[in-house]
């Protein structure tokens, strides 16, 4: 076998390699992303409440937000309006009323205690913002919601 045969040969076992890995970090990218928007109740809250705008009100970008049990690590973009919480995550914007947060739990994030909110009833997911965010809500949250805390 000449060297340039050989030199063909490893080229193109490098290349089918390396196609080989961006494949599987692509499937692997695609799974969990699927995953992760099942699990955390993403997908339920875009089906349930889909915004007929971007988000409104007072923005905060680059939140992080815990939905279900899936991080969203500053990629969040938070919008508390009069007619509901705005959440953008992936391009998708959700809008969910006050009156639809039905629970006011606590959970950790970031080793940190912090609110965790139930939406609907029966649940459809469970937001966990960070207290800061929570206390920008706090007075447009139902009564009862507050109340039972």
């Amino acid at each position: 076998m000449d060297v340039w045969a050989a030199l063909l040969l490893i080229l193109v076992g490098t290349l089918l390699l390396a196609s080989l890995i961006a494949g599987l970090v692509f499937l692997i990218q695609l799974v969990a992303r699927s995953l992760g928007a099942h699990q955390g109740g993403w997908r339920r809250l875009v089906e349930e409440y889909p915004a007929p705008c971007p988000a409104q009100g007072q923005v905060h970008k680059r939140q992080t937000l815990q939905i279900g049990a899936v991080v969203y690590k500053r990629c969040v973009t938070v919008g508390i309006a009069d007619e509901g919480l705005y959440l953008n995550v992936w391009r998708k914007t959700v809008r969910i009323p006050w009156q639809d947060f039905k629970r006011l739990g606590q959970a950790t994030l970031y080793w940190q205690k912090v609110p965790m909110l139930t939406v609907g009833e029966p649940r459809l997911a469970t937001v966990t913002v960070p207290s800061p965010l929570f206390e920008l809500m706090r007075s447009r949250l139902p009564n009862e919601l507050l109340d039972a805390k």
